[in-house]
């Protein structure tokens, strides 16, 4: 693998390798993230990473976008990249993405360990923890 930086533009999210197995998702803002971007982004990491494992930090501060149940279902249950996801680290500073993080975790339960952060740094320590 090469030590270049990977950053994907899909057509409403970003993926950058941040270093290691770890990378950052970023929706883009005010905007309803739906069932065609959940698959979007899923596809992106199989396609970059074939086999190999890795954590995911959602940046969401600052952000006032939504998310549909299916694209919600789809990112907690996806099979094809619960193999290879090993942690979902999301990064909130606001009421209305702490809303939608805590519906995430308690109601859609991912099969991936997913923690909710106010502090970007602890959440990316959190991700590097074995």
């Amino acid at each position: 693998m090469t030590k270049n930086k990977v950053h994907i533009k899909l057509t409403h999210a970003e993926i950058q390798h941040l270093g290691k197995h770890i990378y950052l998702l970023k929706f883009d803002d005010n905007y309803e993230v739906e069932i065609e971007d959940a698959k979007e982004v899923d596809k992106a990491f199989i396609d970059l990473l074939g086999n190999r494992r890795f954590s995911v930090v959602l940046d969401a501060r600052n952000q006032y976008s939504s998310i549909t149940n299916d694209a919600r279902d789809f990112f907690a249950n996806d099979p094809e990249i619960l193999r290879l996801r090993k942690k979902i680290a999301i990064v909130v500073n606001n009421i209305h993405t702490k809303l939608l993080a805590n519906f995430f975790v308690k109601f859609n339960k991912p099969q991936t360990p997913t923690k909710i952060f106010n502090d970007y740094d602890k959440a990316l320590k959190w991700l590097k923890e074995k």
